[in-house]
């Protein structure tokens, strides 16, 4: 079963967590660490995005737009880069912090694959969990 919504979901979810954590780091460590934290989620999830529409573009049954795989990738590798390389180029930014906000993501997508083994969303010949506490007894209202 593939989820075609998965990269959107893992977007929101890593900006929902991420900047409100920008905002605690900025507070407690400095204005400098709360940049790095979210420059580092803001690199990743470009990089992510471009990642995830060049895979489209690549794997796909139907024809292959060679114009749009050549931009993608000219885009990703050189911009995008020399925009991580100048980053950590820079000095001013905590190299700590924006390493930390670069992996975000990836932990956003860990928890949310956790999440959807132990909630066993993926199971569907299993009975739902609303079968099984219907069965216990655990409806709403009922004593």
């Amino acid at each position: 079963m593939t989820d075609l919504d998965l990269p959107r979901r893992i977007r929101k979810a890593t900006l929902v967590t991420g900047v409100p954590l920008a905002i605690v780091i900025a507070l407690h460590w400095g204005l400098y660490a709360g940049a790095a934290w979210a420059a580092g989620i803001a690199w990743s999830l470009v990089n992510l995005l471009f990642t995830t529409h060049l895979v489209k573009q690549v794997v796909t049954t139907g024809e292959r737009p060679i114009l749009r795989i050549v931009a993608i990738v000219l885009v990703k590798f050189p911009v995008l880069y020399a925009v991580g390389f100048l980053l950590l180029w820079n000095g001013r930014l905590p190299v700590a912090g924006l390493m930390a906000g670069f992996t975000w993501p990836f932990f956003v997508i860990s928890m949310k694959g956790l999440g959807r083994y132990y909630l066993r969303l993926d199971d569907t010949g299993r009975i739902s969990r609303r079968q099984t506490t219907a069965g216990l007894g655990g409806g709403a209202g009922e004593v």
